[in-house]
C-alpha cells in the first residue's frame, strides 16, 4: 500500500501538508463513527508514523522506489508481450524416453531420471529485471519481435522474439528469467505398459514467466533384442538349434519373461522352421491378461 495516496499527498509533502491530511483523514475514518474502518484507520495511523519519522520516511521512500520500479517495468514487459487480456502461458514440454526390460514391465517397476530443466531465476522471480534495469524499444525489428529476411519472417536476433531489450538485466540469469537446473523424478510404471507408452509427470517440464509449468513426457521402451519381439501381450521368439537335436525331438531350457525357467519338448523330426506356442508365458496387458509365447525353432 502506497502511504502517500493513502493520504493523499504527493512524495515531496512536507510535514504540515503531512499532518493536516491525516487529520482530515482520521476524522473521515475513525472508527466511532463507523466500526468497519477500524483496519483503515490503523493504516492510516501507521502511514502517519512512518512519513512524520525522517529515518522511517527516507527508509519507505526507498522501499517504494525499488517496488515502483519494478512493478512498473514489469508492466512494461506485459505490455510488449500483450499478454493483458490472454490466458497463462505455459512452459516447455519436455520429452524424455526410459528403458526397461520385459520382465519390468511385466511385473512394474519405480524408475529415476535426471535431466535440465529451466526454472524461474530466483533472483528476479523471472521477470529478467532488477531495480537496476530499464526497458528499451529493439532497434532490429522495431518492436515487432520478428524480421524479414528473404520472403519469410523470422523472429529478431538481437531481442530473441521479444521485441524490446532489457538494459541492465538480472546479472544472475542475464535476463531470461529462467536458468538450467538438474533435477531428478521419481515415477512408477505400471505392470503391463506397452511400447511407446508416454507417461506424463505434471509440471515436471520447463516453467514459464507469470504461466504454468510445462508437463514431463516420458516415452517407454523395451531394451532391444533381436530375437525376441512383443505384439501385445505375446511374445515371439527365436531359437536356433542343430539339426540333429532338433530331429531327434529332445528337451530344451529357456528362460521366460520372470527370469523362471521352463523346460520345453522339442516335436520328433524338425527339417524346418518351426513355431511352438506356450500358453500364458507371454505378455500381459494393462488389465493383467497374460499372452502366449511363440517360440520359433530354427534347425541350423
Amino acid at each position: 500500500m502506497d502511504f502517500y495516496r493513502l493520504l493523499g499527498v504527493p512524495p515531496s509533502a512536507s510535514k504540515e501538508e503531512i499532518k493536516r491530511a491525516f487529520r482530515e483523514k482520521a476524522k473521515k475514518y475513525h472508527p466511532d463513527l463507523n466500526p468497519e474502518n477500524q483496519e483503515i484507520f490503523k493504516k492510516i495511523i501507521e502511514a502517519y508514523e512512518t512519513l512524520m519519522d525522517d529515518n522511517k520516511r527516507k527508509e519507505y521512500d526507498l522501499k517504494r522506489k525499488s517496488n515502483f520500479i519494478k512493478n512498473k517495468i514489469d508492466e512494461e514487459i506485459r505490455e510488449f508481450l500483450n499478454l493483458k487480456d490472454k490466458k497463462k502461458v505455459k512452459g516447455r514440454d519436455i520429452k524424455k524416453e526410459v528403458f526397461i526390460t520385459l520382465k519390468e514391465g511385466f511385473e512394474g517397476v519405480y524408475k529415476k531420471i535426471s535431466y535440465t530443466k529451466k526454472k524461474i531465476c530466483p533472483n528476479c522471480k523471472g521477470s529478467g529485471v532488477t531495480e537496476n534495469s530499464f526497458i528499451q524499444k529493439c532497434y532490429t525489428c522495431k518492436g515487432v519481435g520478428k524480421i524479414k529476411k528473404w520472403l519469410i519472417n523470422i523472429p529478431c536476433v538481437k531481442c530473441k522474439g521479444k521485441g524490446f531489450m532489457i538494459i541492465n538485466p538480472c546479472e544472475y540469469c542475464g535476463g531470461e528469467g529462467l536458468i538450467k537446473t538438474e533435477v531428478e523424478k521419481t515415477f512408477y510404471i505400471p505392470p503391463g505398459i506397452q511400447e511407446n507408452y508416454l507417461i506424463k509427470i505434471d509440471e515436471g517440464g520447463n516453467e514459464v514467466y507469470k504461466g504454468l509449468p510445462g508437463d514431463l513426457l516420458i516415452k517407454v521402451k523395451f531394451n532391444k533384442s533381436k530375437d525376441i519381439k512383443i505384439k501385445g501381450k505375446d511374445i515371439y521368439r527365436e531359437l536356433k538349434l542343430p539339426r540333429e537335436k532338433a530331429k531327434a525331438g529332445e528337451y530344451i531350457v529357456i528362460k521366460n519373461i520372470k527370469n523362471e525357467t521352463l523346460t520345453i519338448r522339442i516335436p520328433e523330426d524338425i527339417r524346418q522352421e518351426t513355431v511352438l506356442k506356450i500358453k500364458g508365458e507371454g505378455y500381459k496387458d494393462i488389465k493383467g491378461e497374460i499372452g502366449d509365447l511363440y517360440l520359433k525353432i530354427i534347425p541350423i
